[in-house]
């Protein structure tokens, strides 16, 4: 008899996703993402992602609980994975997901604080698609 450990039984389990990034779960509500770290996967909840910033062909996973993540992965390959979900791309490098905007500061050049206190530029050809993306998640936050 065989015993499959944790990480086993997703790998059997998953399906492939655009060159190995995998969901894990269709519901949109606890969706996983099957994330390659060092020589395993880590499942990551989706909600628990804060935002993803890319540095050439790897990405950088900041989590909720403080966590940080490199994983050879593009931005862009998140970006259309996550897309229609809380995610938006407010800068070249950076996607944040909007359930941890905490403010919104509008000046020359835009800027927003997220709930772990770092404090992300947003640049000016994608400010209105931000602006709009956060009025249909969280009208409160923007009026």
């Amino acid at each position: 008899m065989k015993i499959m450990t944790s990480e086993s039984f997703f790998d059997a389990l998953s399906l492939p996703f655009h060159k190995t990034v995998e969901k894990n779960s269709p519901s949109a509500n606890n969706q996983k993402l099957l994330i390659p770290f060092f020589d395993r996967k880590r499942t990551v909840a989706v909600d628990e992602i804060v935002r993803l910033e890319g540095s050439g062909n790897y990405t950088n996973f900041y989590l909720k609980d403080g966590t940080k993540m490199l994983v050879s992965r593009t931005l862009k390959e998140y970006e259309t994975l996550l897309d229609g979900q809380a995610f938006v791309r407010v800068h070249k490098s950076c996607i944040v997901n909007l359930g941890f905007v905490r403010k919104f500061f509008v000046k020359k050049e835009g800027e927003l604080e997220l709930a772990d206190g770092q404090q992300v530029k947003i640049s000016r050809r994608r400010a209105q698609m931000f602006v709009d993306r956060i009025r249909e998640f969280s009208p409160a936050l923007v009026s």
